[in-house]
């Protein structure tokens, strides 16, 4: 059986394209518009958010989750997370309350099929490096395409061909990654259907009372 990530498009569909431009899927952009997005993290962080990799209009506008469908930071403030409305214009701020964001993959795409098993693999690496540095108490991620590449299972079909096998399950993992503990949330997307904007702020309340006790 082909797992989730393996049966992502296997071909890299980033391309440096022509001049001022580059192809990002079956769309040719402006090359200053494909910049990845800084990360926001300063030692003491106590929640490191990680997405899955930059939107088109995340990497246009160089701020995290900057989607308009995207529901990121409605949660943040109505789960009391932070105490004030904020907008993708202000992701440079989550450091204030202790926050901090990164993505396990660097590079922009029009959606997270056009992805590739190596990726996830290479971000998973960089990723590791990133929380031994800043140690972050938890590491919520956001979606459980990136749960599945940081856990993944080997195992291997009848025919003995070797394939990955994951788990799906939202909220606090029993494994730990880097030493920092693992919370699983919904992606935010709009084009996530499977959770309510209920559902997400459910759990985005548990993590913020999680972590209260660590």
């Amino acid at each position: 059986m082909m797992s989730s990530l393996q049966s992502q498009i296997p071909n890299n569909r980033y391309n440096s394209g022509q001049g001022d431009t580059v192809i990002i899927g079956d769309r040719t952009v402006p090359r200053d518009h494909t910049q990845c997005l800084p990360d926001h993290i300063q030692p003491g962080v106590r929640i490191l958010f990680i997405g899955i990799n930059p939107g088109l209009r995340s990497a246009e506008v160089s701020h995290h989750y900057a989607g308009h469908s995207n529901r990121f930071w409605k949660l943040l403030y109505e789960s009391n997370c932070v105490p004030v409305p904020l907008t993708y214009h202000d992701d440079w701020r989550l450091p204030e309350w202790g926050y901090g964001l990164t993505n396990i993959v660097e590079r922009p795409t029009t959606g997270i099929h056009e992805l590739t098993m190596v990726d996830y693999t290479k971000g998973r690496k960089t990723l590791l490096v990133k929380i031994r540095r800043y140690r972050p108490k938890i590491m919520a991620v956001l979606g459980i395409t990136i749960r599945n590449a940081l856990y993944p299972t080997n195992t291997h079909t009848p025919s003995g061909e070797k394939t990955i096998t994951h788990q799906s399950r939202v909220g606090l993992q029993n494994e730990k990654f880097g030493g920092a503990a693992v919370f699983v949330l919904p992606n935010p997307s709009g084009r996530n259907a499977h959770y309510s904007f209920d559902q997400m702020l459910n759990l985005f309340r548990q993590l913020r009372n999680l972590s209260k006790k660590l």
